[in-house]
């Protein structure tokens, strides 16, 4: 990794100008105002079919990697990213998974002490670029796609061999190979954008419950707030009966025994009508644009 942090600020922007030739950029589209370039080299990116290298440029608040000879790039904001640490496995070493509500992915540098430098430096632009008050693990991220050569079958069923008439296919919420049997669901994941991705069925069956349950909590504390309501407006209505008959004048000041009894029926009756269930339909899938 070659470690750029330019204090200068003028050197800083020809530098960041330099980034936005190379990628294609219009004139000013990286250039702000507290934007830092820290660090740039080359990663070996583990994509779906296979390996490969990728420029990366990290800034103070976001991630910017692609192939520059084809000017392909992707940005990763870093204020809901995370960084963990990817254990060595044979030929991969020194590898380490950038996690993002937009992208996730597993990269690996060349010796262990440019890892280090990336791992140190990306930590402490998530650090500095992190929302106010928010923590990484409160906002989902994309998962990592399996590669492809690591499943032969069906991570699902097992049984669907994939070969030309059985193509992969990766679930966008878990990130496991699947057959096209097995990942005929859409649902839209707000996380990823607004449009309706492909789960696989365990996901889909996860995801129903997950919002059945959560249809569920919702019932409950609507309720809970109507009786509340009601309880009280109930509550405001006889204390209110109590200070008209303490004003009423001696001569026409009546007893009535059955007061406590109103009372109480009324309470009866509250929680008669508070035992009937309301109809609820199944709330659509929102979006939440993910600023890239």
């Amino acid at each position: 990794m070659d470690n750029g942090v330019f204090y200068d600020p003028k050197q800083n922007i020809e530098r960041i100008f330099e980034v936005e030739k190379l990628f294609g950029f219009p004139s000013n589209k990286l250039v702000t105002s507290n934007r830092v370039l820290v660090g740039e080299g080359v990663l070996t990116k583990i994509c779906r079919r296979r390996p490969k290298l990728r420029h990366f440029f990290l800034f103070s608040d976001v991630l910017i990697y692609g192939r520059i000879v084809v000017n392909r790039k992707v940005f990763i904001d870093l204020a809901d990213s995370c960084v963990k640490n990817v254990v060595d496995n044979g030929i991969y070493r020194n590898g380490f998974s950038i996690l993002s509500p937009r992208k996730s992915f597993t990269v690996y540098a060349s010796t262990s002490e440019e890892k280090t430098q990336w791992v140190i430096h990306l930590k402490k632009c998530i650090s500095s670029s992190a929302s106010s008050g928010m923590q990484y693990d409160s906002v989902k991220k994309s998962p990592i796609w399996i590669p492809d050569s690591e499943a032969s079958h069906c991570m699902v069923c097992g049984t669907t061999e994939f070969n030309l008439v059985h193509r992969r296919h990766h679930c966008r919420h878990c990130g496991k190979v699947v057959c096209d049997k097995c990942s005929t669901y859409r649902w839209i994941l707000p996380y990823q954008g607004s449009s309706r991705v492909r789960v696989c069925s365990e996901c889909h069956t996860d995801l129903s419950t997950e919002k059945n349950n959560s249809l569920i909590r919702n019932n409950q504390q609507q309720y809970q707030c109507e009786k509340e309501n009601s309880l009280s407006s109930v509550t405001t209505c006889v204390t209110n009966n109590k200070v008209g008959v303490t004003n009423e004048t001696t001569d026409n000041f009546i007893i009535t025994p059955t007061y406590l009894g109103d009372v109480n029926m009324i309470n009866d009756e509250l929680n008669t009508e508070s035992d009937t269930d309301s109809d609820t339909t199944e709330d659509e899938k929102v979006d939440k644009f993910i600023h890239s």
